[in-house]
């Protein structure tokens, strides 16, 4: 169904556009034509029905222009400007293939029936009617007008150019519905590898790829707009003795918990979540408060022991847990992704030193570790090793 509904927008969008150029190249066409009956034929009225008509054009060229910055245009106004064009190129040619030269035949009418139905896309009833109703019109005036010898090949050939007309632009609209159809089906698909290329397949998490590609953009906000960068490292605690104990598929389905929660976090507090590999799991986001920092990786901490998964293996808790490393990144810092990723690592394994199931965070500004208890809430300073 939205595949559809696309497929008629796209074709409401490309006869507004076609309408818009067609229209245009009529007003500039019957502009410079329009001299010729005055400097040549001295025909003050065909002159002014000229530029009568050459005005209309450029008046529905303009409302045509406007139509294409809708983003949802209502097909009636689209039809209903096409019949506006549609008449009055018609009258064009039946006055100047009837109504002013009665002893010829109207090549000009023929020509500009077919020639206005190339562009569009209408449903075939809906081009059928206007083609019989234009015929109809046309023949009965060419006969009123005519010597049956000059009308009777009018009606033919307005009969022929609508037939062809109509298989004209039954072709068309075929053709140009088939592209929107595979064009569609081919965005999809792309936009389908495109996420598989960037999505962890079993948490719904960013991928690694997406993470260092996100990464760059934050650096560089950092280093232009000097704002503080956060970044957290998370490794699961004892996740390989959880696999001994429990069995691959049971630490698929923790890890799918904990994507789980790590995606609703994402939303809620507006940061970047992926796994980075295996039980490893990274959150970046930019912050301007440090103590915000503070409340949302104990937060994330929270969530991991909230889930209670159980551990029975594990000699930290019952239940998994988490170590969290923590970079803090000032504004105006210099750091690569590279560098980023590794001080959040080397902070992950600071916690897994202290005991886990715990976070200590780095800051790059007094270049000091700051070790979180969260049972007291305590926080400890001690100077960073050497890298």
């Amino acid at each position: 169904m939205d595949s559809l509904e696309a497929c008629k927008k796209e074709i409401q969008r490309h006869n507004a556009a076609s309408l818009r150029i067609i229209s245009l190249v009529a007003a500039i066409m019957l502009g410079l034509y329009s001299f010729f009956p005055l400097l040549i034929e001295k025909n003050t009225v065909k002159f002014f029905f000229y530029t009568g008509t050459m005005l209309a054009e450029f008046c529905i060229f303009i409302a045509a222009s406007r139509l294409r910055k809708i983003n949802n245009i209502p097909p009636w106004l689209v039809y209903a400007g096409f019949l506006c064009f549609f008449s009055a190129l018609m009258f064009f040619g039946i006055y100047i293939g009837i109504l002013n030269v009665g002893t010829q035949y109207a090549i000009n009418f023929m020509i500009f029936l077919v020639c206005s139905q190339l562009m569009f896309v209408f449903t075939p009833l809906r081009n059928l009617v206007m083609n019989i109703v234009t015929v109809l019109i046309f023949s009965i005036l060419s006969m009123s007008y005519k010597r049956p010898e000059i009308w009777a090949v009018d009606v033919v050939n307005a009969s022929v150019a609508g037939i062809a007309g109509f298989i004209f632009n039954w072709n068309i609209a075929h053709a140009l519905i088939s592209k929107i159809l595979t064009g569609q089906k081919l965005e999809e698909e792309r936009n389908r590898f495109k996420e598989a290329s960037i999505t962890d397949e079993l948490t719904g998490l960013s991928n690694r790829r997406d993470f260092f590609h996100s990464v760059k953009f934050y650096t560089s906000v950092c280093q232009h707009v000097r704002q503080t960068i956060c970044i957290i490292m998370m490794d699961v605690d004892h996740f390989k003795s959880y696999n001994d104990f429990y069995g691959h598929t049971s630490g698929d389905e923790a890890l799918k918990s904990i994507g789980k929660v790590l995606n609703q976090l994402a939303v809620e507090e507006n940061i970047f979540a992926a796994r980075i590999g295996g039980e490893e799991f990274i959150i970046l986001w930019t912050e301007n408060r440090l103590s915000e920092s503070r409340r949302l990786a104990l937060k994330i901490r929270q969530m991991i022991i909230d889930l209670q998964i159980p551990h029975e293996d594990s000699p930290t808790a019952p239940y998994i847990t988490a170590s969290i490393g923590m970079y803090i990144l000032r504004g105006g810092s210099t750091d690569t992704a590279e560098e980023l990723y590794n001080q959040a690592d080397m902070a992950m394994y600071e916690a897994k030193k202290h005991g886990r199931n715990c976070i200590v965070m780095y800051d790059s500004a007094d270049q000091t570790y700051q070790t979180v208890t969260p049972e007291v809430g305590e926080i400890v300073f001690y100077r960073a090793p050497a890298l």
